[in-house]
């Protein structure tokens, strides 16, 4: 496999339509189905007179509605280019010598990783335990990413936040990216942890749930002297004017909130018992907007589901590029109840 490849992540509408010479139905990123609210969409309107500007460097009006969201002080939050640039802006400002990754996880961590040397111990999560990872066994390092809910997997890799919390490592990094998803995330996040605890960094992104990946905006909530040491490593004008406008609506969108909260669950529990009833695939219980499915059948890959199903015009995420998962593994966003039939009835023709 090329390196390119090891890194590619899911969503690449554009390659597909130069190679292809087609559009898709794109179930290989986890966006929410609903796009962009009526309010963004104005709030981004309202905001073109700003670009001949340039953007506030310090982010002032979306931090104040972040802090107000989450009740938090604005000394503790960090705003990125989407939570992947915090993820390289922690690996540049604190350079850990050793870092332990449990996975399948996010190929970012491990790509940020290797370009200040750090080096990496792989945890691997094993799928007859449900994809979870036992702390105690972890080898110790400098530091700890853990994805929480998990990306493929869809779990909570790790279910007791206070186990989390206590590990003695360094620098504990929590990517709550799909956070958002899970009903009673004041149960699982770590966030008021980590405005405390110095050695606690929380990652979260606006990407998936309130469907803005072009915009990238992500934070991250910490101790304020972490905060301090990486805005000195931060270039400036990270977020755009128009992604600050946005975002200092986003949380505050209710209505389109509740509206995504109740899809999602409605039709990830649709979506998992259809694929339940397939022969040749068992679907993985998830926390989060997307299933992960192992393919059972040892003759069928997942690069060859992904290129029958791209035939049909429905593009999925092969997983086989995710360390730790043999290439009979494929991970399915949710999206609307008509589209959502569409794949069902797709993959139930193949299988």
């Amino acid at each position: 496999m090329k390196t390119t490849d090891y890194y590619k992540h899911g969503g690449d509408i554009y390659d597909i339509k130069r190679r292809h010479k087609k559009d898709v139905i794109d179930f290989s990123a986890n966006i929410n189905p609903l796009g962009l609210s009526q309010k963004i969409k104005n709030s981004l309107k309202s905001g073109l007179d700003s670009l001949i500007h340039y953007p506030d460097p310090d982010m002032y009006a979306l931090k104040n509605a972040i802090a107000k969201h989450f009740n938090l002080d604005k000394e503790n939050i960090l705003l990125g280019n989407g939570s992947t640039e915090l993820i390289y802006l922690f690996f540049n400002c604190f350079k850990p010598s050793s870092v332990t990754l449990p996975v399948p996880c996010f190929t970012e961590y491990e790509r940020a990783a290797k370009i200040v040397n750090t080096n990496i111990k792989f945890v691997k999560l094993k799928k007859k335990e449900g994809f979870k990872l036992h702390l105690e066994e972890a080898d110790y390092s400098d530091a700890i990413f853990i994805c929480n809910p998990n990306n493929p997997t869809g779990n909570f890799i790790a279910d007791d936040r206070s186990s989390i919390k206590d590990l003695s490592y360094n620098m504990i990094v929590v990517d709550e990216a799909f956070m958002d998803f899970v009903p009673d995330e004041d149960k699982y996040s770590l966030i008021k942890e980590a405005v405390t605890r110095k050695n606690i960094i929380v990652l979260r992104s606006f990407t998936k749930f309130f469907a803005v990946p072009g915009l990238r905006i992500g934070f991250l909530v910490s101790h304020k002297e972490n905060i301090e040491k990486l805005q000195q490593h931060q270039m400036p004008w990270s977020i755009n004017s128009l992604a600050q406008k946005a975002g200092e609506h986003l949380l505050f969108d209710i209505a389109y909130i509740q509206k995504t909260k109740e899809l999602i669950a409605k039709e990830k529990a649709f979506l998992f018992a259809q694929l339940s009833t397939i022969k040749g695939l068992k679907p993985y219980p998830s926390e989060a907007n997307f299933i992960f499915i192992k393919i059972k059948s040892r003759n069928l890959t997942s690069t060859c589901l992904k290129n029958k199903l791209l035939a049909k015009g429905l593009l999925v995420r092969n997983c086989a590029n995710f360390k730790g998962l043999t290439g009979h593994f494929f991970r399915i966003a949710v999206r609307s109840h008509k589209e959502n039939v569409q794949l069902i009835k797709t993959l139930k023709k193949i299988l």
